[in-house]
């Protein structure tokens, strides 16, 4: 895996990225980012790129952006410093969310979309769980299927400290009103014509599967995959199997 920095627009991103062939772009969740057993797979068959979100990690923050529509333009100037044309496009959570903003409005530029336990939309008999207020003992618990096998967390330190505090900032301008989901959205899924797979961990207690299930039923001809034993963090839990069905979707359908 390489790390390297980007110039785009002005905002400097720090990048992820290692693999050949077709392009797959990933964004992450607001739990952060980082190099994950999964992405360490998909790179086995293409060209990984894991960037940082504005205010995550060594990217600039970008007190100015508090839209999910700021973030979906800051990604199509990334594809176009990086002279990327029509790519895999993979979300996770928060990530999954500025996906499916990116694919109803620009399809051309990609290839794929798989959305990954995403945010984004409300669903009243199943809503997400109040990110902003759980501890960190109760977000494991909800987030993984097997909490004993979640990574524990970095030593805390003042740096550590200020980076939590900058993504956590990034988050609430972007996602605490209206929570994690954008009334929109849904009267516009339909626009999205690429081929779309939505993967669902079955123990996922932070965003529960009815999520998913009302994408399929909101992008025409979404394929809807569940993974079991699995919770919120799919290519961290079952990298082996999230990773699969991915490659096994994209090339099944000769992309």
């Amino acid at each position: 895996m390489q790390e390297r920095f980007l110039d785009v627009r002005g905002t400097r991103v720090q990048l992820l990225e290692d693999g050949t062939g077709d392009p797959l772009l990933f964004l992450h969740g607001a739990g952060g980012g980082g190099w994950t057993p999964g992405l360490a797979l998909l790179a086995e068959r293409f060209h990984v790129y894991a960037p940082n979100h504005p205010g995550f990690g060594e990217s600039d923050v970008r007190e100015d952006w508090d839209t999910i529509d700021d973030f979906v333009y800051h990604y199509l100037d990334f594809l176009d410093v990086l002279g990327l044309d029509r790519v895999h496009l993979v979300g996770a959570s928060l990530g999954g969310w500025l996906a499916a903003e990116l694919a109803v409005g620009h399809s051309h530029r990609l290839r794929s979309l798989v959305l990954l336990s995403a945010a984004g939309l409300w669903v009243d008999e199943a809503p997400m769980a109040d990110l902003f207020i759980l501890s960190p003992e109760e977000l494991q618990r909800l987030t993984w299927h097997d909490p004993s096998r979640a990574p524990a967390p970095p030593p805390s330190t003042p740096e550590t400290m200020i980076a939590q505090a900058r993504a956590r900032a990034t988050v609430a301008r972007l996602a605490w009103n209206p929570y994690f989901h954008n009334p929109k959205l849904p009267g516009r899924l339909g626009r999205i014509r690429v081929p779309t797979l939505i993967l669902w961990g079955e123990s996922d207690r932070l965003i529960p599967l009815e999520h998913g299930r009302r994408y399929q039923q909101l992008i025409p001809g979404a394929v809807l995959e569940t993974i079991p034993e699995c919770g919120h963090v799919i290519l961290r839990e079952q990298p082996e199997r999230g990773a699969r069905l991915i490659i096994d979707f994209i090339t099944s359908r000769g992309l």
